[in-house]
């Protein structure tokens, strides 16, 4: 039967399309999963450049096809040409198969060599008959030899471990980030833009708003000279799934060479395929040597050996860190007692928000304290507590009690606590379903067009303390206020939850009570503090406490 030529163009280009329908059902799955884990060369196109190139190229291929295919398969060269054409093309969906099916990428560099072999076979066989049809081939060729050195880059790249292949991805963003350091001047008046500019491919969208926020907070050149020029990665530890911790040095730059050099501490989490910064600690000197890494229980820290104090002592250490599901609240001491053995106040450190209780004992001259720090991270509570001995100063003679004075007025016990919880991970912190993690992947994911589900995600962030459960930063006010990274600020009204007022009301530790139109309801406790508290539906307070004042006793409620 004879075919016109439409029906030949049409069957060739389809037929060569086919080619590349088959290798995207191996593909398609990997691009977004096993492929995101490789590391890649500089040149990589981005992982959506390869749809509409493949489909062109298949496209140009099938009217070469057709070129050839029209002068007639009563010759000889034409059905050699055409039987050429049909065998690149199965090496073609082979290579599809070894490299995203198999995730080989060293079989698939040794099978692309017989494919290369196979297109330039082609590409001579179809110059006998068509010039045109060399043309259309010469994209083809050019393209596959740019993906020969792609697949041979990532095999090299990737040949070991996947740990090794993580360590390697980790390690290229963070020289990324240290190359980029010396592009943000902090104390420019669009310190705030060029942070955004410069730091938006490398750092996690609620880090890069924190430091948006705050620059000072952030890395980049304080001076024209020396300016941070690079940061030198010297070992690579993996505290959980997708996570790592980076210890290097910033190098310091003049227009004369290295100036010094700066100790830091980078953690590095993987979110939908991306790797990105969470967390950035630039240590002193004499402080870098002074910390060790402490494992317990699944949960792992780093602490100072000792204090950098003379007169401040650690007692049973290192610290205890627990980490456990809850919401944060704390129940500040009055201040009319704050002359108390035991007092909880809330301490705003470097955009995190604290509750700390500390329990004072005398004892020989001297007072141990026993702290409690307790915060959110990860949508979890962690809590670091120890205790420490403080000398009494006025048993020195004068000169001493002058040191032990100005050393306790200088002790920055709270940076010192703030540091360690920074480098607290447990196996599954970055893993679990929590909401502050949901919107971190979320975030980083918008970049690529997810903006619905990250809008839907932040929603959910009602009030303050869905806001410092999420992971966004304390504002330095009073009342503590909480700025999502949408822009949108809660003030702290409450400062505990509504779980804890109903177990102070049945166990009888409320006094009297106050309820507001706005659902807040303030419990007087028998020891002179305030749990303020928002109850679920209105008037749910007065129901509790009537169900209780028949063991309680009358607790008079007032309302607005």
């Amino acid at each position: 039967m004879k075919i016109n030529n439409t029906f030949k163009l049409v069957i060739a280009v389809v037929v060569s399309e086919l080619a590349g329908i088959i290798g995207s059902v191996f593909t398609a799955p990997s691009i977004t999963g096993w492929y995101t884990e490789l590391v890649k060369p500089a040149l990589n196109p981005p992982a959506w450049v390869f749809g509409p190139v493949w489909t062109t190229l298949f496209a140009l291929m099938g009217i070469a096809a057709f070129l050839v295919w029209k002068k007639g398969l009563n010759r000889k060269d034409i059905k050699i040409a055409l039987g050429i054409f049909i065998g690149q093309l199965v090496l073609n969906t082979l290579w599809s198969i070894i490299f995203f099916g198999l995730h080989n990428p060293g079989l698939a560099f040794v099978e692309i060599i017989f494919l290369w072999f196979a297109i330039l076979a082609t590409v001579i066989a179809f110059a006998r008959i068509s010039q045109w049809a060399v043309w259309l081939l010469a994209p083809y060729i050019l393209w596959v030899s740019f993906a020969g050195y792609l697949n041979y880059s990532i095999w090299q790249v990737n040949a070991g471990p996947l740990a090794n292949t993580e360590q390697v991805a980790v390690k290229t963003v963070v020289e990324s980030f240290g190359h980029s350091l010396k592009n943000v001047s902090l104390l420019s008046p669009t310190a705030s833009q060029d942070i955004e500019i410069n730091y938006k491919d490398f750092l996690d969208p609620a880090l890069l708003a924190q430091w948006k926020a705050d620059p000072s907070k952030a890395l980049g050149r304080l001076t024209s000279s020396p300016w941070p020029e690079s940061i030198e990665v010297e070992s690579i530890n993996k505290f959980g799934s997708g996570a790592y911790d980076v210890s290097g040095k910033i190098i310091d730059m003049t227009s004369t060479g290295i100036a010094g050099s700066q100790a830091v501490q980078i953690g590095v989490v993987k979110f939908g395929g991306r790797w990105l910064i969470t967390g950035v600690s630039v240590i002193s000197p004499e402080g870098n040597e002074l910390w060790k890494e402490h494992s317990s229980n699944g949960v792992s820290f780093q602490y100072p050996e000792k204090l950098t104090a003379k007169y401040v002592f650690s007692q049973g250490w290192p610290p205890t860190v627990k980490v456990e599901s809850g919401s944060f609240s704390c129940i500040e001491t009055p201040q009319e007692k704050s002359s108390m053995l035991e007092i909880t106040s809330q301490r705003l450190v470097d955009n995190r928000i604290y509750c700390v209780n500390v329990k004072n004992e005398g004892a020989a001259g001297s007072v141990y304290s026993s702290y409690v720090y307790t915060t959110s991270m990860r949508g979890k509570m962690v809590s670091v507590s120890f205790v420490l001995r403080y000398s009494n100063c006025a048993n020195y003679d004068e000169e001493q009690n002058q040191a032990c004075t100005s050393e306790r007025e200088a002790f920055d016990l709270d940076a010192t606590v703030d540091r360690m919880v920074q480098t607290v991970s447990w196996d599954s912190a970055f893993s679990e379903d929590t909401l502050s993690n949901q919107i971190s992947k979320c975030l980083v994911l918008s970049y690529s067009g997810d903006k619905e589900k990250c809008d839907e995600l932040l929603k959910q962030i009602t009030d303050f303390d869905s806001c410092v459960m999420a992971g966004f930063s304390i504002l330095k006010s009073n009342p503590a206020q909480c700025q999502t990274i949408d822009g949108r600020t809660f003030v702290q009204e409450t400062n505990s939850t509504w779980e804890q007022a109903l177990l102070t009301v049945n166990n009888c530790e409320a006094e009297k009570a106050f309820q507001t139109h706005s659902r807040l309801v303030t419990l007087t406790l028998k020891n002179g503090n305030k749990l303020i508290a928002k109850e679920p539906q209105i008037d749910d307070i007065i129901d509790i406490i009537r169900a209780a004042e028949s063991k309680c006793g009358k607790i008079p409620i007032g309302t607005e």
